[in-house]
């Protein structure tokens, strides 16, 4: 929301569900896959009656210390004083591969693989082109199939003028488009209103769900080029899946390269969670205008995970794999409570005439208990207990693991206008974590808004043309403690042992983290907007600019070896990120329907941020000499004065053609930019930027941009008669993508199949190309991190279309139907892009802050077509 307002913390929003505060699991403890708890999970989105998105920094500062990436508040469905009402709602569809890489078949694979090791100087791999074995295996079609997704949802609700009632419960199931993979859910809703006097009601939101997840499908980010989605691309199409023995067939060339279908078929990572997020209230008014709310509010979660590799898994006809220690299974479970304590006061002075005022006090207390537990076994008699009982030896040292922290806050709000054309917000929230040391415990949040409805003035033009016109302003302070829960203290690790006497190894500890006395970091938000309505508000308009400046960033610094620390950090507050940007919205009636007559609305809406690091702090190296920070991870870099997560790399200067270039580039230089013995014609030639003769690590610059420079969507709702066709487009702009997929794929240097834009690479007959000679073990390094392999990440997709048809009461009332509606639902129908990889809306490191934009092996996109109806009784 508005940008990426941290280099370390998390940058999920923070979700309210029913007044009760939710945040991801971001610091998961479990042990085996790592499958981390989504908020969202546990909702039915049947059940959901708004979502607002409080982006602005006023409206989020109420919630102080945890609001600095946004606040998204979901309200569930409430009963209605009215006949009881019986909802039913249910969709079938199924999804697809949007896309297929092409890859290279059989024959294509094994003259580009010859190729790959005569360049340097080795034999064929097939020395008979036109006796190839027979197989043309396309691993992607064997990996990805169509997959069902289905919902089926009831609910009761109604009530009396003293007892309201909304009761909920439903299943949804989700195959994963890989095979061996998919999510289902049950879940359960129920929230009472009781007025039990005049002045004394009581009420409940609850909101229970139990989740699966069968998770087989591996990241790239833990299992380097053996995750699922990569391995479906570089398996070889000269094996079948399964050899004539059964067995799963390998790589004959590199066994260290997975059976993609065995892969799958043969581990699972499956995962049930259990949550519940509600509360009870009550609320009391002490006078006609005086109210208290006291509110408990749960949220309870307990998962185990289960991941199992069966015995036939690595393949057998892998070398070297001991039989007595095949098969591996590990179990974690964790077990969280956070409960909350709310206590308001809502007063509503009489003021008279046009004036209205609310004032708002309270009070909220939080804390969470965790416990997490793991352990691993391995050496499997079969595969008929694939829990750690089935294993006869122990793998690893069992964990367990227990946290606690707690939140203390004050809160404040005054809400006045007058006769609607003045409007002011005030409210200051104070709050008091545990994650800080004693002297930083308190953090104060400021906030106040402003808003002049001009159009309401006696001297504004009172005509349709103009039918309303605010002019808004506002400022807020709002905070981010989502760290580690104890890493304001110094810690210690295991595993530093030492020789004891005589031949003992003595088990020995030692630290890895210094104690802080650090504070959250805080973001300033500065936000004016107008609001415009014309003829009659058929045209809404809304333009709001921003200005957010985070301060005191949270970073772990490293200690200079020359204090004596040997790789260690400490955690600081220093350095300040700047957001600024610009939304636009416009609603129009285009066609206003009447009496069941043709109708047609608009909604667009555009986005534009820019982000700039403002201030790091400065570094000291062993020298004692300082420097402004740069912070170099992976593929990115942070520095002053430049966006977030920004490319660094190579320069990529075409290819060199010609051993006269190649002499021509060492000529003159000692340290020789190109190697001979390494390098030859057809290799990637790199910028020497700084000049000293050589390419190392000194030649890199930021290369791309992971920062979209725009945003936009637009929906279009059409209607006739009980005919609705909703259209909704979406649209990624300005952004760079580091396919590192490509380098894969693309590396020309080991036994794995390529895409078929290798085809095209350099020989001393096909010079006109980027592609460089293909040559086993890369040895100039023709893939590292280069502006070859930044995209254009620029997409537009329609994202939804709906065709639907309501029919008619006449129809459906002799079936006691009061409503039905009927629907077909197609989603990521189209995209028009020129990224090369399977989908432009993408991330590797989806829980990162500052590594935006890569594309290493992400699980794709479906492309999904449903169809459903909604009917109430």
């Amino acid at each position: 929301m508005r940008g990426n307002a941290s280099l370390s913390l998390n940058g999920s929003p923070l979700y309210v569900i029913d007044g009760v505060p939710v945040l991801p699991d971001y610091q998961q403890e479990l042990t085996t896959g790592n499958q981390r708890l989504n908020p969202l999970n546990t909702l039915n989105p049947n059940d959901i009656e708004s979502i607002d998105v409080l982006k602005d920094g006023a409206a989020a500062a109420i919630y102080g210390v945890r609001a600095a990436n946004g606040v998204v508040v979901i309200t569930t469905k409430k009963g209605k004083v009215g006949q009881a009402q019986v909802g039913l709602s249910m969709y079938y569809g199924r999804q697809y591969l949007r896309k297929k890489l092409d890859v290279l078949n059989s024959s294509q694979f094994a003259q580009e693989y010859n190729e790959v090791l005569t360049n340097a100087g080795q034999a064929p791999a097939f020395a008979n082109l036109d006796d190839l074995p027979p197989y043309n295996t396309n691993w992607q079609d064997e990996v990805y199939r169509p997959a069902s997704i289905e919902n089926y949802q009831l609910n009761v609700s109604g009530g009396t003028e003293k007892t309201r009632y909304y009761v909920a419960g439903g299943y949804f199931k989700q195959e994963g488009i890989n095979i061996n993979s998919g999510f289902d859910r049950y879940n359960f809703k129920v929230n009472l209103n009781q007025t039990l006097s005049n002045r004394f009601r009581l009420g409940t939101n609850l909101n229970m769900s139990r989740t699966f997840t069968n998770g087989s499908v591996r990241s790239e980010l833990g299992a380097g080029n053996s995750g699922t989605v990569i391995g479906a691309l570089i398996q070889v199409p000269t094996i079948p899946v399964y050899n004539a023995n059964g067995l799963y067939s390998v790589n004959p060339f590199a066994s260290n390269f997975d059976n993609p279908v065995g892969n799958l078929l043969e581990s699972s990572n499956k995962a049930v969670v259990y949550q519940t997020i509600g509360n009870v209230f009550g609320e009391f008014d002490i006078l006609k205008n005086l109210t208290v709310r006291s509110s408990l509010g749960l949220d309870f979660r307990t998962q185990t995970e289960n991941t199992f590799v069966s015995r036939n898994y690595p393949p057998l006809a892998l070398p070297g794999v001991d039989p007595s220690l095949r098969g591996s299974a590990r179990t974690a479970t964790n077990q969280q409570v956070i409960w909350l304590l709310e206590n308001t006061l809502t007063y509503n002075p009489n003021l008279g005439g046009r004036h209205n005022l609310t004032l708002l006090a309270g009070q909220s207390m939080q804390s969470s208990e965790r416990f997490t537990s793991g352990a691993g076994t391995r050496s499997f008699a079969s595969n008929a207990v694939p829990y750690l009982g089935g294993g006869s030896i122990a793998d690893g040292i069992p964990g367990s693991y227990a946290d606690q922290w707690a939140l203390l806050s004050y809160f404040t709000r005054a809400i006045y206008n007058y006769d609607e054309r003045y409007l002011a917000t005030v409210s200051f929230r104070a709050d008091a974590s545990s994650k800080f040391s004693t002297d930083n415990r308190f953090g104060y949040f400021p906030a106040v808004a402003l808003g002049w409805r001009i159009s309401k003035e006696a001297f504004f033009p009172q005509t349709n043309a103009i039918s309303e016109l605010k002019l808004r302003g506002s400022f807020g302070a709002n905070g981010n403690q989502e760290f580690y829960t104890y890493q304001r203290y110094s810690r210690y690790g295991l595993g530093y042992n030492y020789q004891g006497t005589g031949t003992a190894i003595v088990g020995g500890i030692s630290q890895s983290d210094i104690g802080n006395e650090v504070k959250w970091e805080t973001t300033y938000q500065y936000n004016g907007g107008v609001d415009l309505g014309m003829f009659n508000n058929r045209l809404s308009f809304t333009f709001d600019i921003y200005n957010k400046q985070t301060k005191d960033l949270l970073l772990s610094v490293p200690i200079p070896q020359s204090t004596g620390g040997q790789s260690l950090s400490i955690l600081q507050n220093l350095g300040e990120i700047q957001n600024r940007g610009i939304e636009l919205g416009l609603v129009t009636t285009n066609v206003e329907a009447k009496d069941g007559g043709f109708g047609w609305t608009t909604n667009f809406n555009v986005s534009g941020n820019r982000n700039k690091i403002i201030d790091l702090g400065t570094q000291v190296n062993d020298a004692g000499e300082q420097s402004p920070r740069v912070i170099i991870t992976g593929n990115t870099i942070q520095q002053a004065g430049i966006p977030l997560s920004v490319f660094y790399g190579y320069v990529a200067d075409g290819i060199i053609q010609s051993a006269d270039e190649l002499n021509a580039l060492n000529a003159g230089s000692p340290t020789k930019i190109y190697q001979a013995a390494r390098t030859a014609p057809g290799d990637i030639k790199f910028k020497d930027l700084n000049g000293d003769g050589v390419i190392n690590n000194s030649d890199r610059q930021i290369i791309g941009n992971p920062n979209p420079k725009a945003f936009a969507g637009v929906t279009n709702n059409f209607s006739f008669k009980g005919l609705e066709l909703s259209v909704f487009f979406q649209g990624s702009f300005g952004n760079d993508i580091y396919n590192q997929t490509r380098t894969v794929i693309e590396g020309q240097s080991d036994p794995i199949n390529q895409s078929t834009a290798v085809l095209n690479h350099w020989t001393p007959t096909n010079t006109d190309t980027n592609i460089p000679r293909p040559v086993r073990s890369d040895p100039n390094s023709n893939n590292r991190l280069s502006t070859r392999f930044i995209e254009d990440g620029t997409y537009v997709r329609l994202k939804n279309l709906t065709l639907a048809y309501t029919v008619p009461a006449s129809l459906t009332k002799r079936a006691a139907i009061k409503n039905l509606r009927v629907y077909v639902t197609g989603q990521n129908l189209l995209t028009w892009t020129d990224y090369s990889g399977y989908d432009p809306e993408v991330s590797a490191d989806p829980f990162s802050s500052t590594s935006l934009g890569r594309d290493f092996g992400v699980y794709p996109q479906s492309r999904t077509y449903t169809v459903g109806l909604n009917a109430s009784f």
